[in-house]
């Protein structure tokens, strides 16, 4: 499968007027050649090769590329390249994720190539997924759906949300939970997802203009604290599932004892946005369109104002998912992706509300030709716990 994906690559940055693409980005080694230690993945119209830089027992053990050659570094690449006449060329790499001091590195070797930016091709090409993936993916959520189940049971007044967080990620972690999840973006780091409760929901961090809990120090504004959960509270438990690299992600609520009936409501009407969200996606959809459907729904609600947060809101509601956490498209406003079939995507809603605390809604989902397949079987209600 590597091979007939490097051979889309190398298509499309054909279309672009770019003659090699040299990748070092451990995500993107990983879909294009199977590993995800450190190595230099060379791709010209006459190579596909893999120069690893350590680890060499598991390159060979992984590699799903043939050419593979020990000790690599930037002067064989550029050797290579100038075997092929490419020594000038327009070359492609990963910039929205290199560091500076590597690219400053790459440019001393490749000093007559003009280096550009592909990180858009390979994410676009990335956004749809093939039948293996598809398989992953489910793996992945299937985890979650124990964790939810696990959830269920632990879940008490007078526990520490940090001991409820830890029953929770065993669970996720004897089916094989990878830990740390992947963010595209500088200096963001995951792990599990993000759990809270009471008013604490209520308390923005900062993370995706969502509720992310607020964490156990300035260190860490994300997920559980060392509150003690009460009788009452709206508990929280935004998950996710990590399987051979792929990512899902699924929020459900909880409460302490019997919902009230404002607790009910913000959900049931969260619901009805989310729902109507669901049924605007088909192929050909722009993200945009999408957006806009939640965005109007959300309005007719009665806590629409609360949409999304209450003072700094997000412009979004939802994203793609894969490799990593946060994959395109962005389904807001302002991203022009038109939807396709096989996206893996997550619709990711909530209401927060000062002194009540917020409600989300999350799923994961693949996009068929009919609409979308919903990746969880953890029921979408709000579970009355310890009652």
């Amino acid at each position: 499968m590597s091979i007939e994906r490097i051979d889309v690559l190398r298509s499309r940055l054909a279309e672009m007027n770019i003659d090699a693409a040299v990748l070092l980005y451990s995500r993107d080694l990983l879909y294009y050649a199977g590993v995800s230690i450190p190595s230099i993945l060379l791709i010209t119209p006459q190579t596909a090769r893999l120069y690893v830089r350590r680890a060499m027992e598991f390159a060979l053990h992984d590699a799903t590329v043939p050419d593979v050659v020990p000790d690599g570094n930037f002067r064989q690449v550029a050797e290579q390249l100038a075997s092929e006449k490419l020594q000038d060329a327009r070359i492609g790499l990963e910039l929205d994720v290199i560091p500076a001091e590597l690219f400053l590195k790459i440019q001393s070797e490749l000093t007559g190539a003009e280096l550009v930016n592909i990180s858009p091709h390979i994410l676009n090409q990335r956004m749809i997924k093939d039948e293996d993936e598809v398989k992953l993916v489910k793996a992945s959520a299937a985890m979650i759906d124990k964790a939810q189940s696990r959830a269920r049971e632990v879940i008490r007044a007078g526990m520490p949300e940090i001991d409820m967080a830890a029953e929770i990620e065993a669970e996720l972690r004897r089916n094989k939970h990878e830990v740390v999840l992947i963010n595209r973006r500088f200096d963001a780091h995951t792990f599990y997802g993000m759990i809270g409760s009471g008013e604490t929901l209520s308390r923005f961090a900062g993370f995706a203009n969502v509720a992310s809990g607020i964490g156990l120090s300035r260190a860490m504004r994300i997920s559980a604290c060392d509150r003690i959960m009460k009788r009452g509270d709206l508990v929280m438990i935004d998950i996710t599932g990590c399987f051979h690299g792929y990512i899902t992600d699924v929020t459900r609520m909880y409460v302490i004892g019997r919902a009230t009936d404002i607790q009910k409501d913000v959900f049931n009407e969260l619901c009805v946005v989310q729902d109507e969200i669901f049924s605007s996606i088909r192929p050909a959809t722009p993200v945009a369109d999408v957006y806009e459907c939640g965005r109007a729904a959300a309005e007719k609600t009665k806590f629409g104002p609360y949409f999304m947060g209450y003072h700094e809101k997000g412009r979004f509601v939802g994203h793609g998912i894969g490799l990593e956490l946060d994959e395109p498209p962005v389904i807001g406003p302002d991203d022009p992706t038109i939807i396709r079939e096989n996206m893996t995507l997550v619709v990711e809603i909530n209401t927060i509300i000062p002194g009540f605390g917020a409600i989300k809604l999350e799923d994961s989902f693949i996009v068929r030709s009919n609409g979308i397949e919903l990746l969880s079987n953890t029921e979408r209600k709000l579970y009355e716990v310890d009652v």
